[in-house]
């Protein structure tokens, strides 16, 4: 006799069960990694390149040289050298406020640079910023070894090389080229200039910077993890600024200044047949030198405080008597109003009585008779003495008088846009070329 099978009750696999679970999560922890991913890669790709780029890729900017300023004959009077400065990145400094100061003290003690000026030099900018800040130019050969050789212990410091000017001698033509400097804060407020941009601050390094300041070009450097480069990604050359050809003849300015070596006055030397201005001195002069770098605070001190005054041009900031110059007003007046003829004559015997007062005559004995023509060609004082007394003050001080002005303000015009400058030697300032043709023109007319 047979019975029927009943079939038993299934039952589960637990290690089964566990699997299912484990692939599961791990089809799970996939999911979520991918749309991580996707997340990183696709939405926020660029914003992490960019990153990347920032802490992989250095630019630094590569310091475009000024245009040289030549005499009227091809000899230059200001020109360029290579020269050392010694900058520091913010963004590479230690972020620890004491390692970075671990760091500026070491630079201090190593190029004898004073520690608040190393702090005030990273307190100007961003922290984060990656252009460097210049501290100090002009450094030695010393001064850099010094730097290579502490590279290692110095993040966030190096040196490069950059154009710097250099003069025939420290006080040539001082008020007269003038000096370049780092942009101030208030000329960087125009939005005109970078931080560390050299710019001319007074003479002709002013009034034609915007002709010798070239174009700046750049670099991308790749780095590692401690920031040492490790190779150039791109390079953009620089432009150097235009070159410039005054009419100052350098062979008389030196002479002019040799012969006021010792004496405080000014000497201004000009072509009168065009009024090309050839010399201008003015000394005592102060040292160019100083002026482009940090300059110390004694050293200031000694120039402001000096009592000769040698920052003061007195080509064109002082105030003279007229001189002799007047007598052409003089006798202009007196010509005008008919009280004065050629062909008068005075005899001078170099003295001048006017009341109790004695005015003598520039030569001694005075000139004999002399007409018009004579008193000026001989420039005879007492000729004029009389001249004026006969003419009078109210004539003398009308119209010629005010020609005189007109004169001085026209004859100023030329001296300080088209009697220092003879040429523009450059190809990319047509436009501004064209505007000084066009004020050289005017003024032309207005003299003729």
């Amino acid at each position: 006799m047979t019975f029927p099978r009943r079939s038993l009750p299934s039952r589960r696999d637990p290690g089964h069960r566990r699997v299912m679970v484990i692939a599961t999560a791990v089809t799970l922890a996939f999911l979520v990694l991918i749309g991580q991913l996707w997340y990183l890669q696709v939405l926020e790709g660029g914003r992490f390149l960019d990153a990347s780029d920032k802490n992989r890729i250095r630019v630094r900017p590569i310091a475009a040289p000024r245009g040289i300023l030549f005499d009227r004959h091809g000899t230059p009077l200001v020109d360029n050298r290579p020269a050392f400065t010694l900058s520091l990145i913010p963004r590479e400094l230690p972020r620890e406020v004491e390692s970075r100061d671990v760091v500026l003290g070491r630079v201090a003690a190593l190029l004898h640079i004073p520690y608040q000026e190393l702090l005030d030099a990273v307190a100007r900018v961003q922290p984060d910023s990656l252009l460097p800040v210049r501290v100090r130019r002009g450094l030695t050969l010393a001064d850099v070894a010094k730097v290579e050789e502490w590279k290692l212990e110095l993040p966030g410091v190096i040196t490069e090389v950059e154009p710097q000017r250099v003069y025939p001698t420290s006080r040539f033509a001082a008020h007269l080229l003038g000096y370049v400097r780092e942009a101030s804060d208030e000329q960087l407020k125009q939005g005109r200039y970078r931080r560390g941009e050299m710019v001319g601050q007074t003479g002709l390094e002013r009034l034609l910077d915007e002709y010798l300041r070239g174009q700046d070009g750049g670099e991308r450097i790749e780095v590692d993890a401690m920031g040492r480069p490790v190779r150039r990604v791109q390079q953009t050359e620089p432009h150097s600024g235009a070159q410039v050809v005054t009419t100052v003849d350098r062979a008389i300015q030196e002479a002019a200044e040799r012969a006021m070596e010792g004496h405080a006055g000014a000497v201004v030397v000009m072509d009168p047949r065009n009024g090309d201005v050839l010399a201008m001195v003015s000394t005592p002069a102060f040292e160019i030198d100083r002026f482009t770098g940090t300059i110390e605070r004694d050293a200031w001190l000694r120039v402001v405080q000096d009592p000769n005054f040698p920052l003061l041009n007195r080509a064109i900031q002082s105030q003279y008597a007229p001189g002799s110059v007047f007598k052409v007003i003089v006798a202009a007046a007196g010509l005008q109003e008919g009280s004065l003829t050629p062909l008068d004559r005075t005899h001078c015997t170099g003295e001048f009585h006017l009341g109790t007062s004695t005015f003598k005559d520039w030569k001694d004995g005075g000139h004999g008779t002399v007409d018009l023509h004579n008193a000026i060609a001989q420039s005879c004082n007492i000729f004029f003495y009389e001249a004026g007394l006969k003419i009078g003050g109210a004539a003398i001080g009308g119209r010629p008088l005010l020609m005189l002005g007109i004169l001085l303000v026209v004859v100023g015009i030329q001296f300080f846009s088209l009697g220092l400058v003879g040429e523009l030697l450059t190809s990319h300032h047509e436009e501004k070329s064209q505007a000084s043709d066009t004020t050289r023109a005017f003024v032309r007319d207005v003299l003729s």
